[in-house]
This record gives structure tokens, sequence and C-alpha cells, in this order.
């Protein structure tokens, strides 16, 4: 979350009042905030490493992309509150992962397949090991090794 956000209106806004929407989809939310006029789309999810944060209000616009209704769902993940579907891995994520970027990867993840994706997201980038990532999703780490070591070699070799 950008620095400058924790003491904005939007950050005091997410904090303080009731987010009384709901999800629309694996991708979007209806939010209304108790003190607001009015619901709004945001679309919310993972893709590669970075966070799809969009919305259609004004205020989105004018505090770089951190309006109050992004800034409540934010509040809300970081909480437990709701769930962040990853739209190449179906992964699904109560709270922002390790690997989470704000900034552009400096490589694009677009040719990896989502369980490679999955296997490179969790355990290069985020350091969290073979063996205790294939324990996890129930997979030998010998798949989890190879998924690991094509993905290397689609990014352009070992990292």
């Amino acid at each position: 979350m950008p620095e400058q956000l924790t003491s904005s209106t939007p950050w005091e806004r997410a904090q303080t009042e009731v987010d009384q929407g709901g999800p629309i989809n694996d991708a979007e939310r209806m939010v209304r905030l108790s003190g607001g006029e009015g619901s709004h789309r945001v679309t919310w999810a993972l893709q590669g490493q970075t966070l799809l944060a969009d919305c259609d209000c004004r205020g989105h616009r004018f505090n770089d992309g951190w309006c109050a209704h992004v800034a409540s769902l934010w509040w809300q993940w970081v909480r437990g509150r709701i769930v962040v579907s990853h739209l190449h891995t179906g992964r699904d994520y109560p709270e922002p992962p390790a690997w989470l970027r704000f900034d552009p990867p400096s490589r694009p993840l677009d040719d990896l397949s989502p369980a490679e994706l999955d296997a490179f997201l969790h355990c290069d980038v985020a350091d969290a090991g073979v063996r205790p990532f294939a324990r996890r999703t129930d997979r030998s780490p010998g798949t989890i090794g190879n998924l690991l070591a094509s993905a290397r070699e689609k990014l352009g070799g070992d990292l």
C-alpha cells in the first residue's frame, strides 16, 4: 500500500465506514460505503504478480488509484474479511501474498501456464520453498520442481 495513503481521506473513510456491498464475480465487487452516495463497481483481483484495482468513481482517478472504495477493499483484505482471487491460477488469497508487488514486474509473466505461475510466485518470488509448497498444494516436490524449471526457462533461465 502506498505510504501517502495512510494519512489520506480515502484511507480514513476505508477504516471508519462500513462496506455494504459484496462480490459480483471473482474479479469484481460492488462497494457501497455507509457514508457515501451510491454503489461503485471495483475490479479487485490478482493478475500475474500485481493487484488489479480499478474503480468507476472520480476519486479513483484523482488519488493515484486509491479511492475510498479501493482503500476499503484493501482494509478488508488485510484484516481477513474478504478473499481475493488470482485470475490466472484460480487460487484464492484470504490475505495479501508475500509475492505481491505494487509496481509492475520487471518481466512479463504472461507466457507461464497457471501451474507454472503458481509455483514461480510461491517458490521463487515469495521464497516459500518447494517442499512446503508441494505439501500445501498436494503435489509432489518433483512436480513443483518441473514446473519451476519450465517457468525459469520461459522467463530466460535460472533466476
